[in-house]
């Protein structure tokens, strides 16, 4: 059995992070084959005290405020043939290492990506629901695009060796980088339903703020698979309309998901207040692109 290094990345999340590491404490993988490294990326909170509750836990710090370059520090301490990351705010199940580990041999993979299910709040509200039914569609992700996420995410040593680290540069849509760069790679990528975390659902404000985050993720995304940049733009402005009503009425009625299915007027609001956030996103880190740009532009004519 392979030596397995978990990377946690984590900024201000002391509660939740306790609890993922108490779910890691308890794996049914032996404990002497893997050892759990938390990044605390500048946090306010004191996530050292956190990590000193557990024994077996490796405390780091990433003063750069990425969750790419936090992530890109723990693999770089990491002793491990196998590098599994997850997100302080996810819970791991029992069997999530043992099963990721097994995916990989059995597969005869490269990477894996494991399932997630959503926990609510007792209000279940229409953006619980919303959130639940459209992120972290991870299967979906690996078999249509070939790319899927680090909240739940296996992966052998050799594929960093072999194409480098994620882009530290990047706050959000970096793990879709990477994974698509390793498959482009002709590395292996599969799903793993085995290996399964819960992940809390989102509120509304979270799912805004989320939006323009992966917007601005999404631009160096598209750009990078040489998507015209007028086609960038066009996209984005018309993201900015209210979505086609039945087709997206359609997508809830495919997902399901009962609940989602008598929230439908107002899933849909949310859909479009979220589209927006993502174009807003995107406009504004292609300002910046176009900015940095110029002044190298300027620069070179002095």
């Amino acid at each position: 059995m392979d030596f397995v290094s978990v990377i946690i990345p984590v900024f201000n999340d002391t509660q939740r992070l306790r609890t993922c590491l108490t779910a890691l404490d308890n794996q049914t993988y032996p404990q002497h084959l893997y050892e759990v490294i938390v990044v605390d990326n500048n946090s306010d909170e004191p996530i050292d005290a956190v990590v000193a509750e557990f024994e077996h836990v490796i405390y780091a710090f990433e003063a750069k405020q990425s969750s790419y370059a936090a992530r890109n520090t723990g693999i770089a301490m990491a002793k491990g043939k196998i590098l599994a990351f997850t997100d302080s705010d996810c819970t791991p199940c029992e069997q999530w290492l043992e099963s990721g580990v097994n995916a990989l041999c059995l597969g005869q993979a490269d990477l894996a990506g494991g399932s997630v299910t959503f926990s609510f709040s007792p209000q279940r509200t229409a953006a619980e629901l919303f959130d639940s039914i459209t992120s972290l569609q991870v299967k979906k992700n690996i078999e249509n695009r070939q790319l899927t996420v680090t909240a739940n995410l296996f992966a052998h040593r050799t594929v960093f060796d072999a194409i480098g680290y994620f882009d530290s540069s990047l706050k959000s849509g970096g793990d879709f980088k990477w994974t698509k760069k390793a498959t482009d790679s002709g590395f292996k990528l599969i799903y793993a339903p085995d290996a399964e975390i819960s992940h809390p659902t989102r509120h509304f404000r979270s799912l805004v703020k989320k939006g323009y985050r992966v917007g601005a993720g999404q631009l160096d995304l598209q750009l990078d698979q040489n998507i015209a940049l007028w086609a960038v733009i066009r996209h984005s402005i018309r993201q900015m309309l209210p979505p086609n009503p039945w087709r997206y009425r359609q997508f809830i009625l495919d997902s399901e998901n009962d609940e989602a299915r008598q929230h439908i007027p107002s899933i849909l609001f949310i859909a479009w207040i979220c589209n927006i956030a993502k174009s807003l996103g995107r406009f504004n880190a292609l300002g910046k692109r176009l900015g940095n740009q110029t002044k190298v532009s300027l620069q070179g004519q002095h």
